[in-house]
């Protein structure tokens, strides 16, 4: 039985007159003013609570709520998967997700528009509303963002500068609307059976298409035929397993145009993955059918479900 009742979000902890909480015995639809809408199970909520993630969890419901990204039901196992993807955003590259924040509400240049420093903090990964607020300050005092009133709490004016658009020119990024997978991997025949009975079949079961560049002869130059295709991509699957620097090469590629990487290696290989590296949490796999259910539970949790055939 399905009931609705007023308590606070499960995550962030906003007030009960901004959610709307089902509970269906074990687990919670909830739709927040704040996170967005999601469903979780209680011992979920719970143990996100007792990792001292939930800031960063309403961050990343959020960030999917606002590009309509379908969220699968939050269980222990895709809190898992969803807090290794969680990334420790210093502070320009905040002041860089808050600066395109600001251009998604600008309807054009000189629009004056605002965000509601008590709802809107997780867009940012921000911890609380200071953080937030002191994001806009300097952007502020960076000119590339006019504050039109103080803004302590609540709705208040701002507007992008010049010099703002200017900052988002260069910093512009393609919106990848993409159904592919780009894998990145070693083609020693060793590493076959990781393709074609783990990496190839998860990636399909979540919904897209995997692509190598060993899959369709080209008679392009190949470094532009790799960028291309990552460029195309929805996200990225790196086995660094066997350490082959193209596999870097073409992760750090994707890394540098905000495409999602998944990294994987199999477990006897750990110790040997680089160490500009470690900072990622790898898929580490025993075998082929772990890496096909571990890699599908985190495409699935982390990009969505794809609709691919």
């Amino acid at each position: 039985m399905t009931e609705s009742e007023q308590k606070p979000c499960p995550i962030c902890k906003l007030d009960q007159q901004d959610v709307v909480v089902e509970d269906h015995g074990k687990r919670l639809s909830v739709t927040c003013k704040r996170c967005g809408e999601f469903t979780i199970t209680n011992t979920a909520a719970q143990a996100a609570e007792k990792k001292g993630i939930s800031h960063k969890l309403s961050a990343w419901i959020r960030d999917r709520t606002d590009s309509g990204t379908e969220i699968q039901e939050i269980t222990n196992n895709t809190l898992e998967a969803i807090e290794k993807s969680f990334r420790n955003y210093s502070v320009s590259e905040k002041q860089l997700i808050l600066m395109r924040a600001c251009e998604r509400k600008t309807d054009f240049p000189g629009h004056v528009f605002s965000f509601d420093i008590d709802l809107d903090y997780p867009i940012v990964s921000a911890t609380g509303k200071e953080e937030f607020y002191y994001l806009l300050v300097e952007l502020s005092n960076r000119g590339l963002l006019e504050l039109l009133a103080e803004y302590p709490h609540g709705n208040n004016p701002l507007q992008i500068t010049s010099a703002g658009w200017a900052f988002l020119d260069e910093h512009a990024r393609a919106s990848v609307i993409s159904d592919q997978g780009f894998v990145a991997m070693s083609f020693a025949e060793g590493m076959k059976p990781a393709w074609e009975n783990g990496i190839h079949p998860a990636i399909k079961k979540a919904g897209f298409n995997p692509y190598r560049t060993d899959m369709r002869p080209d008679i392009d130059r190949i470094d532009l035929k790799i960028m291309t295709e990552i460029k195309n991509s929805r996200f990225l699957v790196a086995d660094v397993t066997l350490q082959r620097p193209g596999v870097y090469f073409e992760a750090g590629y994707a890394l540098g145009l905000g495409i999602p990487v998944f990294w994987c290696v199999r477990q006897d290989d750990l110790d040997n993955i680089h160490f500009d590296t470690r900072q990622y949490n790898h898929i580490v796999w025993k075998d082929e059918q772990d890496l096909a259910d571990q890699l599908h539970v985190f495409i699935t949790a982390i990009i969505g479900k794809g609709s691919a055939k």
